[in-house]
């Protein structure tokens, strides 16, 4: 009889807050998304969504492009040059829409301010380029238990007073560069001459999709090493964490991730970089 009573009253109590979950639950609300970079000589580029707004319905990645900012006014500022970056469709990127310029061009040591403007959307971030590092040595080697994958590592000279993150870019046809997997890094914790492992980046587009973080034979592929800013480092060490808790349903995201943007979230950061350009096979070749 104790049983049934407590089956009785699990059934009414699941029913209750069924009933009551619309009143709970909060009025969908978006917020302004800003992810953004400028790296020493480079230009500025700036993706803008939507965030998904908690609903009751599902909604797909799939679906991305209903979350597009397309007609917002956005600046960048280094204090003495103010310049309207151009949105426009940019294949590569993903989402594939982009706002960038060609009339200002990142330099190290300078702050940029970003200012976006849209609708009821007001965002302002400013950050300052560091100097960019160098990569002293990449080395290849097939995974022990692969006969299919590679491993690679770079070498640069760390210092305890900079912020690094590792970017990976793969396919001739790709322009976005993703935070490497486990890749970012505090310079306190390094020597001063580091080795580090390079993993391949991994980004959710809402299709599932097999993922390693190494790399194929005939990969064509770019290594980025990025000294950034503290407000940058922190955004991306929050990310690559959280994606290395992604596959445990028990430890699922646990924090906002840190956010240099007034009126949105995301990130506005400067960076300073080096980049090598490679094919794992013809690297191979010629380091026989």
């Amino acid at each position: 009889i104790l049983m049934k009573t407590n089956i009785c009253f699990l059934m009414l109590l699941l029913a209750a807050l069924t009933g009551c979950e619309k009143d709970v639950l909060p009025p969908p609300k978006s917020i302004l998304v800003v992810e953004g970079w400028i790296e020493d000589e480079g230009f500025p580029v700036v993706i803008l969504t939507e965030s998904l707004p908690v609903s009751q319905e599902y909604t797909s990645l799939d679906n991305i492009s209903d979350y597009l900012v397309k007609w917002a006014k956005v600046t960048v500022s280094d204090g003495e040059q103010t310049e309207i970056l151009i949105g426009k469709y940019e294949k590569g990127y993903f989402p594939p829409y982009v706002y960038t310029t060609s009339r200002i061009k990142g330099k190290a040591g300078r702050t940029y301010t970003l200012t976006v403007e849209y609708g009821d959307y007001y965002a302002t971030a400013a950050t300052t380029i560091p100097e960019p590092p160098a990569i002293d040595n990449l080395s290849i080697k097939k995974c022990a238990d692969a006969d299919t994958l590679y491993q690679i590592d770079l070498t640069f000279q760390s210092k305890p007073s900079n912020y690094y993150q590792i970017f990976t870019r793969v396919g001739a046809n790709n322009r976005q560069f993703i935070a490497s997997y486990l890749g970012s890094y505090d310079g306190k914790v390094l020597s001063p001459q580091s080795t580090l492992p390079v993993y391949q980046g991994y980004k959710r587009t809402g299709k599932s999709s097999y993922y390693t973080p190494y790399f194929h034979y005939n990969d064509t592929l770019s290594i980025k090493l990025a000294n950034l800013d503290e407000a940058g480092f922190r955004f991306w060490d929050s990310y690559t964490k959280n994606l290395s808790l992604q596959g445990n349903l028990f430890l699922a995201s646990y924090v906002n991730f840190p956010t240099n943007i007034n009126g949105g979230i995301g990130y506005w950061c400067g960076m300073g970089t080096d980049i090598k350009n490679l094919i794992v096979s013809r690297w191979l070749n010629e380091n026989k």
